[in-house]
């Protein structure tokens, strides 16, 4: 394997290889003082712990080549972009294709398990009807995604990029990268403010040879996941029920 000053490698048949650089976005919140999820969750911004996410995983990846970034768009994402990239004189750039599996937009309803539907939303993903939060379907969220990084891997003009995404986003591309499909929405846990990183290798005719996944879910403030001890769902779902507690006049 070689790899030039510019950070380009070649695989030892000759392959050309390249790299992604995938981040989740830092943390965030989604559920108000009063247990309810927020109006917007398009607009959340990073919380102080989102901040500090974002900076210590700036120094980590400080001595990182890239040559292209992106961002979903989204103020989290471009928040998380903005900081890790540090004094890059890099543009971040928008790509929607990457935005976040969608929810249902509409009043709310509590006829929902907690349980079932929210903390483990996601296991129900390789069921071909299955929603997230009543939205988008996973099955159509995971094919959108599934065209973004085709799309993404035509453009020949980049060969480490960086992307800063979403939780579900990063599991899609995982499924797609590793060949798990779907499987991945439950299996392939993403910390916020992890990163990932991908290698796909190119025969001459551009044609994809080979997918690897060389590490994933690297968090710079918590690498031995010591203080993550359920998925983010889950929190979420606590959180819920918490809220719907307090609501009824319980606790």
């Amino acid at each position: 394997m070689h790899v030039d000053d510019a950070g380009r490698r070649t695989a030892i048949d000759g392959a050309s290889r390249r790299r992604i650089y995938l981040f989740r976005h830092g943390s965030v919140d989604y559920v108000d003082a009063d247990g309810n999820i927020v109006p917007d969750t398009d607009a959340v911004i990073l919380n102080a712990t989102g901040l500090a996410q974002a900076a210590q995983m700036r120094d980590l990846f400080a001595d990182v080549q890239i040559d292209k970034a992106l961002c979903s768009g989204l103020p989290r994402t471009r928040q998380t972009g903005e900081t890790v990239l540090g004094d890059r004189d890099l543009p971040l750039e928008v790509n929607t294709g990457f935005l976040e599996i969608r929810q249902f937009d509409g009043e709310a309803s509590d006829d929902y398990d907690v349980v079932a539907d929210v903390a483990f939303s996601h296991w129900r993903a390789t069921d071909k009807d299955a929603r997230f939060l009543g939205g988008e379907r996973y099955s159509d969220f995971y094919l959108r995604i599934e065209k973004a990084m085709q799309n993404l891997l035509l453009d020949t003009s980049w060969h480490n990029l960086a992307l800063f995404a979403h939780g579900a986003t990063n599991a899609a591309i995982l499924g797609w990268v590793t060949g798990i499909g779907r499987s991945a929405f439950g299996v392939l846990d993403q910390a916020m403010c992890c990163l990932n990183v991908v290698d796909i290798d190119f025969d001459e005719s551009g044609a994809i040879l080979r997918k690897t996944v060389r590490a994933m879910n690297i968090t710079a403030d918590d690498p031995a996941k010591s203080n993550r001890h359920g998925g983010d769902m889950e929190s979420l779902a606590h959180r819920l029920s918490l809220g719907t507690r307090d609501r009824n006049g319980t606790v």
